[in-house]
């Protein structure tokens, strides 16, 4: 037990072909010592975990090795090389700037700079944190980083890139860091795991990766976690339970019951989430997730950016293939929706119950603005028993043959007045139902197979006046539009959009957050194109455009004044104001 050492420890690179994930740096740095141009100051910045302190200490070690290999890997068999893995080397320096971060501290760090070393090429000196520094030490250090001694080197790490003064930026080389790729990671495990003799579920290794957020520290951590647990062998369910994640089983089923619309089985499953002690938020985001995995397993252009096992990978694309993409964008605005609007709901529970029962009958939407109520093509006329015919029904039946013998009358062209000519033709239209005291005039209800065929004829003109997705038809479409509307911010908005079509993919560039804010919700506009054109598949899609928004913001820009011409100004509105300022001896800043 006393002898153990933790895996980030234990399996730290000592060479650049063993960093994981930082090509770009690793490369770039070997170039620089292949070629001679190795700058004195270097500021390694990135999250946490990624490799910064990692790389540091290679490129310190490649700095005093006296023998490189020619990919100038460090030997880690000379003298310098081993005094430094033993922490016995009196040329490279590490201080943790978070405990000496005063400006005493950097004081006694500019007096060694100016000493030779006693072996070896280079004095190096790696500060880790170097953000947590006063600002009266940066101030100290500024002099000695810009022009330290040609045998001292400065390796600055930190992960918080913002705080460091523009300055102590200016003279340094600045490298930065990124969140190391799942793939990476599980690559890494999977060779550590190797010299363990563990034997470890891929799936298993990919959710440690996705735990750790890009971080290979983290990763080892959960790792070692898992290992202690489960042993020589990690399991996918292993892995679930101790990293109290959600099973992706669930978002599956969740999926099968939204198309089935099956909002019995929805509910339960979201009270086994509850049960098993997850929160809303943590169910919102998976699903969110796995809906965008499934958006991009649906194309297999797209398939690239799925991040997972190939097991895994063959259950997206299976489940995405019987999915319409338009549902699962639909999903998507609904659960970014829900999203939002959690942190104000009262009862959490119910507002993702809510978006469930939104989602079980999402597809209905297109068809009926009302959930879950049957189309009148479903309904059923009553039938009336003859047997069973009440004393008004009979009267209904006298009146219609009453009404049957007065049209003819009048096809046999029988003179009537013209008063009872209207009298005649104001009865064929109602139907009149003696009551216990009086008679009332009811209106009869057309037949439903009429207004069936109704809605069918009116559908079908609907459908063949749809327009094409074209450029011109959209052009006119939007132009048309903006014209209807009365606000004029929301006609600002929408005349500078830049629109682009391609295929039924509709790209719409604005300016500001706003403007993105107004065009989606404000002008409700998938349910405007849906209802103006044809492809039932159409994605529309709102960006703000860089340019654009960079071109709003000068064109935003406000004037300056000065205190004297502020009071220039008020001159020419109000005179009396300089004789005011007279009698009270008041004085205008020049500035």
């Amino acid at each position: 037990m006393d002898n153990f050492l933790v895996s980030a420890r234990k399996y730290r690179p000592l060479r650049w072909i063993d960093v994981a994930g930082q090509d770009h740096i690793t490369n770039t740095l070997k170039s620089a010592l292949q070629q001679g141009q190795v700058a004195h100051a270097f500021l390694f910045t990135g999250p946490r975990g990624v490799g910064k302190t990692t790389c540091a200490r290679i490129l310190a070690r490649v700095l005093n090795c006296s023998n490189p290999t020619k990919d100038w890997e460090p030997c880690n068999t000379c003298e310098m090389c081993i005094a430094f893995q033993e922490n016995a080397s009196f040329n490279i320096f590490e201080l943790d700037a978070a405990s000496n971060n005063g400006v005493e501290h950097i004081r006694s760090l500019v007096e060694q700079v100016r000493y030779q070393p006693q072996y070896g090429k280079y004095k190096i000196y790696i500060i880790d944190e170097v953000h947590m520094l006063s600002s009266a030490a940066f101030n100290a250090f500024l002099k000695t980083l810009e022009e330290p001694p040609p045998f001292a080197k400065f390796i600055l790490a930190t992960t918080e890139k913002h705080k460091i003064l523009p300055t102590i930026l200016s003279r340094c080389q600045v490298y930065d860091f990124k969140r190391i790729k799942e793939k990476d990671i599980v690559k890494n495990l999977e060779k550590i795991a190797k010299q363990e003799n563990i034997k470890a579920d891929q799936e298993a290794l990919y959710l440690i990766a996705q735990k750790a957020d890009g971080g290979m520290r983290d990763a080892l951590s959960i790792f070692d976690r898992i290992t202690s647990y489960s042993g020589h062998e990690i399991s996918y369910n292993d892995a679930v339970a101790n990293l109290n994640v959600l099973d992706q089983d669930y978002y599956f089923k969740f999926i099968d019951s939204f198309l089935t619309e099956n909002i019995q089985s929805a509910y339960l499953l979201f009270d086994q989430v509850l049960q098993s002690g997850f929160d809303p938020d943590v169910f919102l985001d998976g699903i969110g997730s796995h809906l965008r995995n499934l958006l991009v397993c649906k194309h297999p252009q797209m398939q690239s950016l799925f991040e997972g096992s190939e097991t895994w990978k063959q259950k997206y694309i299976e489940q995405a293939n019987a999915i319409e993409l338009s549902f699962i964008m639909s999903s998507l605005d609904l659960i970014n929706e829900a999203e939002v609007n959690l942190i104000r709901a009262k009862n959490r529970r119910l507002h993702i119950e809510v978006l469930l029962g939104k989602l079980c009958f999402l597809q209905r939407r297109k068809n009926s603005p009302i959930l879950g109520i049957p189309s009148l093509s479903e309904k059923k006329t009553p039938e009336v028993s003859k047997t069973n015919s009440s004393p008004v029904v009979d009267s209904q039946i006298q009146t219609e043959s009453s009404i049957a013998n007065t049209k003819t009358d009048i096809s046999t062209k029988t003179p009537i007045s013209k008063a009872e000519e209207v009298k005649q033709s104001t009865i064929s239209k109602v139907d009149v139902v003696p009551g216990p005291s009086s008679l009332h005039s009811i209106p009869k209800l057309m037949d439903l197979s009429k207004i069936k065929e109704k809605i069918q004829i009116e559908e079908k003109i609907k459908q063949e006046n749809l327009l094409e997705l074209t450029q011109e038809n959209f052009t006119q479409f939007w132009i048309q539009f903006m014209n209807e509307q009365k606000s004029n911010s929301l006609r600002l908005f929408m005349s500078g959009a830049e629109i682009s079509i391609l295929n039924n993919s509709i790209v719409f560039k604005v300016g500001s957050a706003m403007a993105k804010e107004a065009l989606r919700h404000d002008l409700k506009l998938d349910e405007k194109i849906r209802q103006n054109f044809k492809a039932d598949d159409i994605v529309a899609t709102i960006e703000i455009d860089s340019v654009m928004a960079e071109r709003e913001e000068k064109n935003q820009t406000k004037k300056l004044y000065s205190a004297k011409e502020k009071w220039d100004i008020l001159i020419g509105v109000n005179p009396l104001l300089a004789e005011f300022k007279e009698k009270l001896e008041l004085t205008v800043d020049e500035y």
